[in-house]
């Protein structure tokens, strides 16, 4: 597309008056000169700008393949084409176009045979130009495969051929491989993996398939299948398979009088340790021992060893007190050396635990801990020292990092400890090893989740000191307006899914809640009570008074207690029935039973029991969201 910018005409007109006198003329004819200058240099400026702002495709080219519609002129098919084997960039087939315009070209044949040819680009001159498909894919039958683009033009045939055995001799027969590159490691009664592999070389003299392999030496075999697709000196890969059985070297040759290569298979050492038969010379102990502690990677043994043949070693000793110290490697120099055992198993045994290194071999002693002799401070009776961190609330799980009591005990004799009291759905303990003995505290750390609250009484240990936790009621929202006037029944305020009354328990659904704190009267309490006919959860709807006779039925009951003035109590009630009259409605609308909680909400009206259903209170607007305990 092209923009054209005019710029602007300045038109320029004189007015010529002739005047008698000769000094005006004058004057008339400078101006005259200087106008007729400045439009000469000002349409001498004008240009028109031409912008190219989307340029033109490079059109598709305009040829023919030489030949067409028959044989291609020139058809030249290069590459190895044998059944299963396949195509690769050395398959390709050269042939002409003849081109009247330059331009882009795509050329492609239909798949023959499980094969094809393609080549694209753009031809830059006109005339006769070369141009090379490449193929892909992989032939299936051997015969001759007449290929044409498949836009039409010259054919070209190609040939596929069953696979014949390959004529190949091994570099350096019938001596040692010319090369012979061995990789991975091997050692005795270790299976060969993907790494073990030997690079040995051929000079190909017939293109085909092929198998090299070797006999079985000392349990191991090399071997190698595939196709030969040109002539030459090449390299093959033998994979190892099996597993070494003798140690040293292992002599193998490929083929039937092949070249021949070496495997050293890695024998057992043969080596002593450093004081055997008595204590050893060099044995470190690291890490700490305490009975009922189980080892970790820490808890290592330092020994020292002499080494006469290199090769493997699984060193081991026999396992004292639940506990057990190994090795397991290949010493590859010979010489005193020293190897750090690793640790497993967990101590039962507390004092000097010792082990021997090896059948014959050198001795040493760890020391566990044995369990320590501790009293509680303040057994049987409170806990001496008893500090409380941390805030409990029912249904809140506790944190071993915030929620801790710190106790004092009395340590008479060193050793492995193990503290743990449970109460309330909360567990607190300490696992560790007193050092020394006299006065000492210990933290205990929280677990669980609060079940009870108020006052939880722990006892630390059989006979042990005691303590206390107190444990919040959870926040939460149940309220209403009752009358119109609003009320919120929060303190205590909880919910329940399990019907303790039954044995086995049955599930329900239970809101229970007091507009304040006990006083030592009647404090107003709001109770809702929902229960299936079949005895199943309840699960989120609604709920009213006439759901007892319904298929999936139900029933609800909802209770107020207030103290009257003259401090007689009334029952404010309504709940299903089936007898007339029938009680006042009712909507319960249960929304979520989920995360722990119980949400909804409820209105209808209430009658007074002890007035025979004359007098009446309405709730509305009531909600509750109240944990589950």
């Amino acid at each position: 597309m092209q923009i054209i910018f005019f710029p602007f005409m300045l038109k320029c007109r004189a007015l010529f008056v002739i005047i008698l006198r000769v000094q005006i003329l004058t004057t008339i004819m400078k101006i005259v000169l200087y106008c007729l200058a400045f439009a000469t240099l000002f349409f001498s400026c004008q240009k028109e700008v031409s912008v190219d702002l989307d340029p033109a495709p490079t059109p598709a080219a305009v040829f023919t393949l030489s030949g067409s519609p028959n044989a291609c002129t020139v058809a030249t098919v290069a590459g190895y084409y044998a059944t299963g084997t396949a195509l690769s960039a050395t398959n390709t087939v050269t042939i002409q176009a003849n081109v009247t315009t330059a331009g882009t070209y795509s050329i492609s044949t239909n798949t023959i045979n499980g094969y094809q040819f393609s080549a694209s680009g753009t031809f830059t001159a006109t005339g006769t130009q070369t141009v090379v498909l490449t193929g892909s894919g992989t032939p299936v039958t051997a015969q001759t495969d007449a290929f044409t683009p498949i836009s039409g033009g010259c054919s070209f045939n190609v040939t596929v051929v069953t696979p014949a055995p390959a004529v190949f001799t091994l570099s350096g027969a019938p001596g040692a491989c010319t090369v012979a590159t061995v990789n991975g490691t091997y050692s005795i009664n270790t299976a060969l993996v993907a790494a073990n592999t030997v690079t040995v070389q051929v000079n190909v003299s017939s293109i085909g398939t092929y198998t090299i392999t070797t006999g079985a030496v000392g349990g191991m075999t090399f071997s190698k299948t595939g196709t030969f697709a040109a002539t030459g000196i090449q390299n093959v890969v033998l994979n190892g398979t099996g597993t070494p059985t003798v140690a040293g070297l292992n002599t193998f040759t490929v083929g039937t009088g092949g070249c021949t290569f070496g495997v050293t298979v890695i024998g057992p050492a043969v080596y002593s340790f450093s004081g055997a038969p008595g204590a050893c010379t060099v044995a470190t102990v690291n890490g700490t021992y305490a009975t009922g502690t189980a080892l970790s990677a820490s808890n290592t043994v330092t020994v020292e060893v002499n080494v006469s043949t290199i090769g493997s070693y699984t060193i081991a000793t026999s396992t004292v007190g639940g506990m057990t110290f190994s090795k397991t490697g290949i010493f590859s120099a010979t010489g005193v050396q020293t190897v750090v055992l690793n640790g497993a198993g967990t101590p039962t045994t507390g004092g000097l635990n010792t082990f021997t290194v090896g059948t014959g071999g050198c001795t040493f002693g760890i020391t566990v801990t044995g369990p320590a002799v501790f009293t509680m401070s303040g057994a049987p009776n409170a806990c001496t020292v008893a500090t409380v961190a941390g805030t409990y609330t029912a249904g809140s799980a506790l944190s071993a990092a915030t929620h801790t009591v710190t106790v004092q005990v009395n340590v008479t004799t060193p050793g492995a400890y193990n503290i743990s009291t449970t109460a309330g759905g909360m567990t607190f303990s300490k696992s560790g090893i007193f050092a020394t003995i006299g006065v000492q505290t210990v933290i205990l750390g929280g677990t669980g989740t609060p079940t009870t609250s108020g006052v939880n009484t722990f006892t630390v240990g059989t006979g042990g000191c005691t303590f206390s936790i107190t444990v919040a009621m959870p926040t939460g929202t149940y309220s209403c307006k009752i009358n119109g006037v609003f009320t919120s029944f929060t303190d205590r305020a909880e919910a329940d899914i399990t019907d303790d009354f039954f044995s086995p328990p049955t599930p329900y659904l239970y809101l229970d809640g007091y507009s304040g704190p006990p006083n030592g009267n009647t404090v107003p309490e709001f109770q809702i009570f929902i229960t299936r006919n079949n005895s199943t959860a309840i699960t989120p709807g609604t709920y009213n008074v006439d759901g007892l006779l319904l298929p999936n039925g139900y029933r609800i009951e909802i209770d107020y207690t207030v103290l009257n003035p003259d401090m007689s109590t009334t029952i404010w009630n309504t709940s299903s029935t089936i007898l007339p009259p029938p009680n006042p409605p009712f909507t319960i609308i249960v929304t979520s039973m989920t995360g722990g909680r119980a949400k909804g909400t409820f209105s209808g009206t209430l009658t007074n029991t002890l007035q025979g259903g004359t007098l009446f209170k309405t709730i509305t607007e009531g909600v509750f969201d109240l944990p589950i305990l």
